[in-house]
Protein backbone atom coordinates (compact mmCIF):
# COMPACT_ATOMS: atom_id res chain seq x y z
CA UNK A 1 0.00 0.00 0.00
CA UNK A 2 1.51 3.40 -1.00
CA UNK A 3 2.49 5.66 1.89
CA UNK A 4 3.52 9.27 2.29
CA UNK A 5 5.08 10.81 5.39
CA UNK A 6 4.42 14.45 6.21
CA UNK A 7 5.71 16.71 8.97
CA UNK A 8 3.19 19.43 9.84
CA UNK A 9 3.36 21.58 12.95
CA UNK A 10 5.98 19.39 14.54
CA UNK A 11 3.81 16.27 14.16
CA UNK A 12 4.65 13.38 11.87
CA UNK A 13 1.81 11.93 9.78
CA UNK A 14 1.93 8.59 8.02
CA UNK A 15 -0.65 8.59 5.21
CA UNK A 16 -1.59 5.24 3.65
CA UNK A 17 -3.53 5.09 0.36
CA UNK A 18 -5.17 2.60 -1.96
CA UNK A 19 -3.32 4.36 -4.81
CA UNK A 20 -0.46 6.84 -4.62
CA UNK A 21 -1.88 10.38 -4.96
CA UNK A 22 0.04 13.12 -6.74
CA UNK A 23 1.91 15.83 -4.88
CA UNK A 24 1.32 19.59 -5.16
CA UNK A 25 3.91 22.32 -4.78
CA UNK A 26 2.74 23.57 -1.38
CA UNK A 27 2.81 20.06 0.08
CA UNK A 28 6.24 19.02 -1.17
CA UNK A 29 8.29 20.91 1.48
CA UNK A 30 6.54 18.95 4.23
CA UNK A 31 7.26 15.47 2.85
CA UNK A 32 9.58 13.29 4.92
CA UNK A 33 11.22 9.94 4.42
CA UNK A 34 9.18 7.03 5.72
CA UNK A 35 10.25 5.72 9.10
CA UNK A 36 9.19 4.99 12.64
CA UNK A 37 7.76 7.20 15.36
CA UNK A 38 4.70 8.74 13.76
CA UNK A 39 2.43 10.87 15.89
CA UNK A 40 -0.63 10.27 13.69
CA UNK A 41 -1.29 7.34 11.35
CA UNK A 42 -3.90 7.99 8.64
CA UNK A 43 -5.52 5.30 6.50
CA UNK A 44 -7.47 6.21 3.33
CA UNK A 45 -9.56 3.27 2.16
CA UNK A 46 -12.31 2.94 -0.51
CA UNK A 47 -15.45 1.35 0.93
CA UNK A 48 -18.61 0.66 -1.13
CA UNK A 49 -20.72 0.69 2.04
CA UNK A 50 -19.98 4.39 2.68
CA UNK A 51 -22.19 6.82 0.69
CA UNK A 52 -19.68 9.69 0.87
CA UNK A 53 -16.67 9.84 3.19
CA UNK A 54 -16.52 8.80 6.81
CA UNK A 55 -13.76 10.00 9.14
CA UNK A 56 -12.99 8.28 12.45
CA UNK A 57 -10.42 9.56 14.95
CA UNK A 58 -9.06 7.36 17.72
CA UNK A 59 -9.60 8.56 21.33
CA UNK A 60 -5.92 9.46 21.65
CA UNK A 61 -5.90 11.21 18.25
CA UNK A 62 -3.00 9.10 17.05
CA UNK A 63 -4.91 7.24 14.32
CA UNK A 64 -7.42 8.37 11.69
CA UNK A 65 -9.48 6.26 9.31
CA UNK A 66 -10.93 7.89 6.19
CA UNK A 67 -13.27 5.53 4.36
CA UNK A 68 -14.82 6.78 1.14
CA UNK A 69 -17.08 5.50 -1.63
CA UNK A 70 -15.03 4.26 -4.62
CA UNK A 71 -16.93 6.64 -6.88
CA UNK A 72 -15.35 9.54 -4.98
CA UNK A 73 -11.78 8.35 -5.47
CA UNK A 74 -11.02 11.43 -7.62
CA UNK A 75 -11.24 13.55 -4.47
CA UNK A 76 -8.29 11.64 -3.06
CA UNK A 77 -6.13 11.77 -6.18
CA UNK A 78 -3.97 14.55 -4.70
CA UNK A 79 -2.42 14.99 -1.27
CA UNK A 80 -4.17 18.33 -0.78
CA UNK A 81 -7.54 16.69 -1.35
CA UNK A 82 -6.63 14.03 1.17
CA UNK A 83 -5.67 16.63 3.77
CA UNK A 84 -9.02 18.37 3.37
CA UNK A 85 -10.71 15.36 4.94
CA UNK A 86 -8.47 15.34 7.99
CA UNK A 87 -9.87 17.09 11.10
CA UNK A 88 -6.59 18.97 11.45
CA UNK A 89 -7.82 21.38 14.14
CA UNK A 90 -8.84 18.44 16.31
CA UNK A 91 -5.61 16.53 15.67
CA UNK A 92 -3.41 19.54 16.37
CA UNK A 93 -5.29 20.43 19.54
CA UNK A 94 -4.90 16.91 20.90
CA UNK A 95 -1.14 17.50 20.64
CA UNK A 96 -1.18 21.02 22.19
CA UNK A 97 -1.23 22.88 18.87
CA UNK A 98 -3.61 25.11 16.96
CA UNK A 99 -3.91 27.14 13.78
CA UNK A 100 -3.58 30.90 14.18
CA UNK A 101 -4.75 33.20 11.38
CA UNK A 102 -1.43 35.01 11.13
CA UNK A 103 1.64 35.76 9.07
CA UNK A 104 4.74 34.16 10.56
CA UNK A 105 8.25 35.50 10.01
CA UNK A 106 11.72 34.59 11.21
CA UNK A 107 13.14 37.99 12.20
CA UNK A 108 16.42 39.10 13.81
CA UNK A 109 14.47 39.10 17.09
CA UNK A 110 13.04 35.60 16.62
CA UNK A 111 9.66 34.37 15.47
CA UNK A 112 7.02 37.08 15.06
CA UNK A 113 3.33 36.44 14.39
CA UNK A 114 1.23 39.22 12.86
CA UNK A 115 -2.45 38.56 13.44
CA UNK A 116 -5.78 40.36 13.09
CA UNK A 117 -8.89 40.49 10.97
CA UNK A 118 -8.72 39.87 7.22
CA UNK A 119 -7.46 42.91 5.35
CA UNK A 120 -5.75 44.51 8.34
CA UNK A 121 -2.28 44.14 6.79
CA UNK A 122 -0.71 40.92 8.06
CA UNK A 123 0.91 40.15 4.71
CA UNK A 124 1.95 43.78 4.28
CA UNK A 125 3.79 43.89 7.60
CA UNK A 126 5.47 40.54 6.91
CA UNK A 127 6.66 41.81 3.52
CA UNK A 128 7.97 45.03 5.08
CA UNK A 129 10.07 42.99 7.50
CA UNK A 130 11.33 40.86 4.64
CA UNK A 131 12.32 43.92 2.60
CA UNK A 132 13.78 46.10 5.35
CA UNK A 133 14.99 43.63 8.00
CA UNK A 134 16.01 40.64 5.92
CA UNK A 135 13.38 38.48 7.61
CA UNK A 136 12.06 35.23 6.17
CA UNK A 137 8.32 34.88 5.64
CA UNK A 138 7.46 31.35 6.73
CA UNK A 139 3.69 31.40 6.30
CA UNK A 140 1.32 34.11 5.18
CA UNK A 141 -2.04 32.86 6.39
CA UNK A 142 -2.30 29.95 8.86
CA UNK A 143 0.66 29.36 11.11
CA UNK A 144 0.66 26.61 13.71
CA UNK A 145 1.29 27.58 17.34
CA UNK A 146 2.61 24.78 19.56
CA UNK A 147 3.24 24.36 23.27
CA UNK A 148 6.34 22.20 23.67
CA UNK A 149 8.63 21.17 26.50
CA UNK A 150 11.04 24.03 25.80
CA UNK A 151 8.37 26.70 25.37
CA UNK A 152 6.13 28.05 22.62
CA UNK A 153 7.02 27.64 18.93
CA UNK A 154 5.39 28.62 15.67
CA UNK A 155 5.49 26.42 12.57
CA UNK A 156 4.92 27.01 8.91
CA UNK A 157 2.22 24.92 7.26
CA UNK A 158 0.99 23.96 3.78
CA UNK A 159 -2.17 25.95 4.54
CA UNK A 160 -0.96 29.26 3.17
CA UNK A 161 -4.03 30.76 1.48
CA UNK A 162 -3.05 32.91 -1.48
CA UNK A 163 0.15 34.17 0.16
CA UNK A 164 2.44 31.70 -1.62
CA UNK A 165 4.51 31.22 1.55
CA UNK A 166 4.51 27.61 2.78
CA UNK A 167 7.96 27.12 4.24
CA UNK A 168 8.78 24.13 6.43
CA UNK A 169 10.46 25.96 9.27
CA UNK A 170 9.74 26.64 12.92
CA UNK A 171 10.82 29.38 15.29
CA UNK A 172 10.53 30.08 19.02
CA UNK A 173 7.86 32.75 19.39
CA UNK A 174 9.41 36.09 20.31
CA UNK A 175 6.14 38.02 20.22
CA UNK A 176 2.63 38.10 18.82
CA UNK A 177 1.51 41.33 17.19
CA UNK A 178 -2.16 42.34 17.10
CA UNK A 179 -2.50 44.65 14.11
CA UNK A 180 -4.73 47.69 13.72
CA UNK A 181 -4.58 50.20 10.88
CA UNK A 182 -3.84 53.79 11.90
CA UNK A 183 -2.45 57.05 10.45
CA UNK A 184 0.49 56.93 12.89
CA UNK A 185 2.46 54.11 14.44
CA UNK A 186 2.16 53.16 18.07
CA UNK A 187 3.07 50.00 19.98
CA UNK A 188 1.38 49.05 23.26
CA UNK A 189 1.60 46.00 25.45
CA UNK A 190 -1.67 44.10 25.76
CA UNK A 191 -3.08 42.60 28.95
CA UNK A 192 -3.45 38.81 29.06
CA UNK A 193 -7.25 39.20 29.23
CA UNK A 194 -7.44 41.31 26.08
CA UNK A 195 -4.85 39.16 24.30
CA UNK A 196 -6.87 36.03 25.13
CA UNK A 197 -10.05 37.54 23.71
CA UNK A 198 -8.39 38.88 20.56
CA UNK A 199 -6.48 35.69 19.79
CA UNK A 200 -9.51 33.43 20.16
CA UNK A 201 -11.13 35.35 17.29
CA UNK A 202 -8.24 34.30 15.02
CA UNK A 203 -8.16 30.58 15.88
CA UNK A 204 -10.11 28.04 13.83
CA UNK A 205 -11.88 25.29 15.78
CA UNK A 206 -15.22 23.52 16.03
CA UNK A 207 -16.65 25.61 18.87
CA UNK A 208 -19.66 23.28 19.19
CA UNK A 209 -17.49 20.74 21.04
CA UNK A 210 -17.04 21.89 24.66
CA UNK A 211 -14.12 19.58 25.41
CA UNK A 212 -12.12 21.03 22.52
CA UNK A 213 -13.03 24.59 23.46
CA UNK A 214 -11.90 24.01 27.04
CA UNK A 215 -8.59 22.56 25.90
CA UNK A 216 -8.02 25.46 23.52
CA UNK A 217 -8.81 28.00 26.25
CA UNK A 218 -6.24 26.36 28.51
CA UNK A 219 -3.65 26.55 25.73
CA UNK A 220 -4.33 30.19 24.89
CA UNK A 221 -4.25 31.12 28.58
CA UNK A 222 -0.79 29.60 28.85
CA UNK A 223 0.31 31.35 25.67
CA UNK A 224 -0.70 34.88 26.69
CA UNK A 225 0.94 34.41 30.08
CA UNK A 226 4.23 33.25 28.57
CA UNK A 227 4.67 35.25 25.35
CA UNK A 228 4.74 39.05 24.89
CA UNK A 229 1.64 40.31 23.10
CA UNK A 230 1.68 43.75 21.47
CA UNK A 231 -0.88 45.92 19.77
CA UNK A 232 0.62 47.66 16.74
CA UNK A 233 -1.39 50.55 15.37
CA UNK A 234 0.41 50.90 12.09
CA UNK A 235 0.91 52.43 8.70
CA UNK A 236 1.64 50.22 5.65
CA UNK A 237 5.27 51.34 5.36
CA UNK A 238 8.69 51.05 6.92
CA UNK A 239 7.75 53.34 9.81
CA UNK A 240 5.73 50.47 11.28
CA UNK A 241 8.84 48.27 11.17
CA UNK A 242 10.88 50.95 12.91
CA UNK A 243 8.29 51.38 15.67
CA UNK A 244 8.08 47.67 16.43
CA UNK A 245 11.86 47.24 16.26
CA UNK A 246 12.32 49.97 18.83
CA UNK A 247 9.83 48.33 21.20
CA UNK A 248 11.42 44.89 20.82
CA UNK A 249 14.90 46.30 21.40
CA UNK A 250 13.78 48.17 24.52
CA UNK A 251 11.97 45.13 25.87
CA UNK A 252 15.07 43.03 25.24
CA UNK A 253 17.31 45.51 27.07
CA UNK A 254 15.03 45.60 30.10
CA UNK A 255 14.15 41.89 29.99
Amino acid sequence: MPETALSIGGLRFRLSFAEQPHMLEEIAPFVEAAGEGYDVAVDYCPDPSVPDAEVTVSPSADAVSVRYHPGLAYRFAGIRGCLIYLPMEQLLLAHDRFFLHASLIASPFGGLLFTGDSGVGKSTQAELWREHMGSTVINGDRAIVAREENGWRAYGSPYAGSSGYYVKRDEPIRAIILLEQAPENRVDTVSPAEAFRRLLLQISLDYSKPEQVNRLCDLVTGLVEAVPIYRLRCTPDVRAVDALCEELRMEGEHG
